[in-house]
Protein backbone atom coordinates (compact mmCIF):
# COMPACT_ATOMS: atom_id res chain seq x y z
CA UNK A 1 0.00 0.00 0.00
CA UNK A 2 1.49 2.96 -1.05
CA UNK A 3 -0.55 5.35 1.60
CA UNK A 4 2.07 3.73 4.17
CA UNK A 5 5.23 6.07 2.84
CA UNK A 6 2.35 9.71 3.21
CA UNK A 7 2.38 11.43 6.51
CA UNK A 8 -1.62 12.22 6.19
CA UNK A 9 -2.18 8.27 6.16
CA UNK A 10 -0.80 7.90 9.20
CA UNK A 11 -2.22 11.48 10.95
CA UNK A 12 -5.68 10.22 10.09
CA UNK A 13 -4.66 6.28 10.75
CA UNK A 14 -2.85 7.46 14.89
CA UNK A 15 -5.79 9.97 14.77
CA UNK A 16 -8.74 7.53 14.34
CA UNK A 17 -7.71 4.49 15.49
CA UNK A 18 -6.00 6.17 18.77
CA UNK A 19 -6.76 2.91 21.45
CA UNK A 20 -5.60 -0.05 18.82
CA UNK A 21 -1.50 -0.57 19.49
CA UNK A 22 0.32 -1.78 16.26
CA UNK A 23 3.47 -3.33 16.64
CA UNK A 24 4.66 -4.35 13.14
CA UNK A 25 6.24 -7.66 12.11
CA UNK A 26 7.91 -8.92 15.24
CA UNK A 27 6.01 -8.41 18.95
CA UNK A 28 7.94 -5.76 21.33
CA UNK A 29 9.51 -8.66 23.67
CA UNK A 30 10.93 -10.42 20.61
CA UNK A 31 12.73 -7.52 20.00
CA UNK A 32 13.59 -6.35 23.39
CA UNK A 33 14.78 -9.93 24.64
CA UNK A 34 17.52 -9.86 21.63
CA UNK A 35 18.34 -6.93 21.15
CA UNK A 36 19.54 -6.36 25.55
CA UNK A 37 22.28 -8.11 25.20
CA UNK A 38 23.47 -6.24 21.61
CA UNK A 39 22.84 -3.10 23.78
CA UNK A 40 24.68 -4.35 26.82
CA UNK A 41 27.78 -5.19 24.66
CA UNK A 42 27.45 -1.86 22.44
CA UNK A 43 28.13 -0.39 26.06
CA UNK A 44 30.99 -2.23 26.59
CA UNK A 45 32.37 -1.30 23.26
CA UNK A 46 31.57 2.58 23.94
CA UNK A 47 32.28 2.97 27.32
CA UNK A 48 29.67 5.33 27.47
CA UNK A 49 27.60 5.75 31.01
CA UNK A 50 24.36 5.94 28.70
CA UNK A 51 23.36 5.04 25.36
CA UNK A 52 21.12 7.45 22.96
CA UNK A 53 19.02 4.89 21.30
CA UNK A 54 16.93 6.26 18.15
CA UNK A 55 13.58 4.34 17.41
CA UNK A 56 13.04 5.25 13.60
CA UNK A 57 9.41 6.01 12.89
CA UNK A 58 8.02 4.47 16.28
CA UNK A 59 4.69 4.70 15.82
CA UNK A 60 2.35 3.12 18.77
CA UNK A 61 5.01 0.13 18.68
CA UNK A 62 5.75 -1.24 22.09
CA UNK A 63 9.24 -1.35 22.08
CA UNK A 64 10.33 1.65 23.25
CA UNK A 65 8.37 0.72 26.43
CA UNK A 66 8.95 -2.63 26.84
CA UNK A 67 12.90 -1.99 26.19
CA UNK A 68 12.93 0.89 28.84
CA UNK A 69 11.52 -1.48 31.46
CA UNK A 70 13.44 -3.76 30.79
CA UNK A 71 17.28 -2.93 29.70
CA UNK A 72 19.46 -3.27 32.19
CA UNK A 73 21.94 -1.10 30.44
CA UNK A 74 21.21 2.94 31.04
CA UNK A 75 19.35 4.35 27.49
CA UNK A 76 18.01 7.38 26.76
CA UNK A 77 15.63 5.96 23.99
CA UNK A 78 14.43 9.06 21.63
CA UNK A 79 11.30 8.10 20.09
CA UNK A 80 10.78 10.14 16.98
CA UNK A 81 7.76 10.31 14.54
CA UNK A 82 5.89 13.06 12.43
CA UNK A 83 2.26 11.74 13.73
CA UNK A 84 1.57 13.46 16.69
CA UNK A 85 -1.05 10.71 17.57
CA UNK A 86 1.54 8.57 17.74
CA UNK A 87 3.60 10.08 19.98
CA UNK A 88 0.66 11.21 22.20
CA UNK A 89 -0.06 7.11 22.24
CA UNK A 90 4.10 6.65 22.86
CA UNK A 91 3.64 9.74 25.82
CA UNK A 92 0.64 7.05 27.34
CA UNK A 93 2.66 3.84 27.38
CA UNK A 94 6.02 5.58 28.47
CA UNK A 95 4.23 7.16 31.52
CA UNK A 96 2.38 4.26 32.60
CA UNK A 97 5.82 3.10 33.46
CA UNK A 98 5.97 5.54 36.23
CA UNK A 99 9.72 5.48 36.17
CA UNK A 100 9.21 1.36 36.95
CA UNK A 101 12.75 1.35 34.38
CA UNK A 102 15.41 -0.96 33.76
CA UNK A 103 18.16 1.20 35.45
CA UNK A 104 17.54 4.29 37.43
CA UNK A 105 19.50 6.45 34.78
CA UNK A 106 17.25 5.78 31.69
CA UNK A 107 14.76 8.13 30.62
CA UNK A 108 12.99 8.56 27.39
CA UNK A 109 12.49 12.03 24.69
CA UNK A 110 9.57 12.08 22.31
CA UNK A 111 10.70 13.76 19.16
CA UNK A 112 8.42 14.83 16.37
CA UNK A 113 9.91 14.99 13.18
CA UNK A 114 10.77 13.68 9.74
CA UNK A 115 13.07 10.33 9.50
CA UNK A 116 14.89 11.90 6.46
CA UNK A 117 15.35 15.07 8.29
CA UNK A 118 16.72 14.50 11.93
CA UNK A 119 16.85 17.41 14.13
CA UNK A 120 20.08 15.33 15.55
CA UNK A 121 23.23 16.47 15.62
CA UNK A 122 26.19 14.34 14.01
CA UNK A 123 27.05 11.08 15.83
CA UNK A 124 24.78 11.40 18.50
CA UNK A 125 23.30 7.80 18.66
CA UNK A 126 24.55 4.66 19.73
CA UNK A 127 21.95 2.67 18.20
CA UNK A 128 18.91 3.19 15.80
CA UNK A 129 16.05 0.75 15.48
CA UNK A 130 14.38 0.81 12.24
CA UNK A 131 11.18 -1.15 12.84
CA UNK A 132 9.33 -1.31 9.66
CA UNK A 133 10.23 2.45 8.82
CA UNK A 134 12.24 1.70 5.78
CA UNK A 135 9.68 -0.79 4.27
CA UNK A 136 6.99 1.69 4.33
CA UNK A 137 9.59 4.29 3.27
CA UNK A 138 9.69 1.81 0.26
CA UNK A 139 6.02 1.44 -0.21
CA UNK A 140 6.49 5.22 -2.16
CA UNK A 141 6.88 5.75 -5.71
CA UNK A 142 10.15 7.46 -4.62
CA UNK A 143 10.51 4.95 -1.85
CA UNK A 144 13.88 4.24 -3.10
CA UNK A 145 14.99 7.86 -3.16
CA UNK A 146 13.40 8.24 0.29
CA UNK A 147 15.25 5.10 1.81
CA UNK A 148 18.47 6.87 0.59
CA UNK A 149 17.35 10.16 2.02
CA UNK A 150 16.93 8.49 5.11
CA UNK A 151 19.53 6.28 5.56
CA UNK A 152 22.13 9.39 4.83
CA UNK A 153 20.42 10.98 7.55
CA UNK A 154 20.62 7.93 10.23
CA UNK A 155 24.39 7.62 9.02
CA UNK A 156 25.05 11.01 9.63
CA UNK A 157 22.98 10.79 13.50
CA UNK A 158 25.19 7.56 14.12
CA UNK A 159 28.23 6.73 16.29
CA UNK A 160 30.74 5.87 14.91
CA UNK A 161 30.67 2.45 17.03
CA UNK A 162 27.08 2.68 16.62
CA UNK A 163 24.60 0.19 15.20
CA UNK A 164 21.70 0.55 13.13
CA UNK A 165 19.42 -2.12 13.34
CA UNK A 166 17.10 -3.08 10.60
CA UNK A 167 14.24 -4.91 11.39
CA UNK A 168 12.04 -6.71 8.64
CA UNK A 169 10.33 -9.74 6.80
CA UNK A 170 12.08 -8.69 2.94
CA UNK A 171 14.53 -11.72 2.29
CA UNK A 172 18.49 -11.40 2.49
CA UNK A 173 18.63 -11.55 -1.03
CA UNK A 174 17.11 -8.71 -1.42
CA UNK A 175 17.86 -6.23 1.72
CA UNK A 176 21.52 -6.80 1.32
CA UNK A 177 21.64 -5.79 -2.69
CA UNK A 178 19.81 -2.50 -1.74
CA UNK A 179 21.54 -1.46 1.51
CA UNK A 180 24.93 -2.11 -0.84
CA UNK A 181 22.54 -0.21 -3.92
CA UNK A 182 22.19 3.21 -1.35
CA UNK A 183 25.74 2.84 -0.29
CA UNK A 184 26.90 3.45 -3.12
CA UNK A 185 24.35 6.08 -4.39
CA UNK A 186 24.95 8.17 -1.31
CA UNK A 187 28.85 7.43 -0.72
CA UNK A 188 28.55 6.01 2.44
CA UNK A 189 30.79 3.55 4.53
CA UNK A 190 28.83 0.23 6.24
CA UNK A 191 28.86 -3.11 6.73
CA UNK A 192 25.99 -5.01 6.46
CA UNK A 193 25.17 -8.89 8.24
CA UNK A 194 21.84 -10.51 8.91
CA UNK A 195 20.03 -13.09 11.50
CA UNK A 196 16.81 -14.19 11.80
CA UNK A 197 14.54 -12.88 14.95
CA UNK A 198 11.92 -15.44 14.42
CA UNK A 199 10.49 -17.91 12.35
CA UNK A 200 6.42 -18.78 11.81
CA UNK A 201 4.26 -20.89 10.00
CA UNK A 202 4.38 -18.14 7.35
CA UNK A 203 6.81 -15.86 7.69
CA UNK A 204 10.53 -15.74 8.69
CA UNK A 205 11.76 -12.40 10.39
CA UNK A 206 15.32 -10.82 10.41
CA UNK A 207 17.36 -8.53 12.27
CA UNK A 208 19.72 -6.90 9.84
CA UNK A 209 22.93 -5.31 11.40
CA UNK A 210 24.39 -1.98 9.98
CA UNK A 211 27.73 -0.94 11.04
CA UNK A 212 30.29 1.80 10.46
CA UNK A 213 33.48 0.93 8.07
CA UNK A 214 35.65 2.86 8.84
CA UNK A 215 35.72 5.67 12.12
CA UNK A 216 36.91 8.49 9.62
CA UNK A 217 33.37 10.09 10.55
CA UNK A 218 33.27 14.15 11.03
Amino acid sequence: DSNLSKREYWRKRYNWDKQVKMDWLVDADEVSQNLEPKIQQLRKKTGEVCLNILDLGCGTSDVPSVLLKRCKTPVIIYCVDYSEGALQWQKGLLEDLDQKHGNLLSNYRLVMADVCQLPFKNNFFHVVIDKGTTDSLLKSKDGHQMAVSCMKDVHRVLHPLGNLWQITDEDPDIRLLFLQSIQDEANLKYSSSFEVLLSDDINDYFLYTIKEDSLDKP
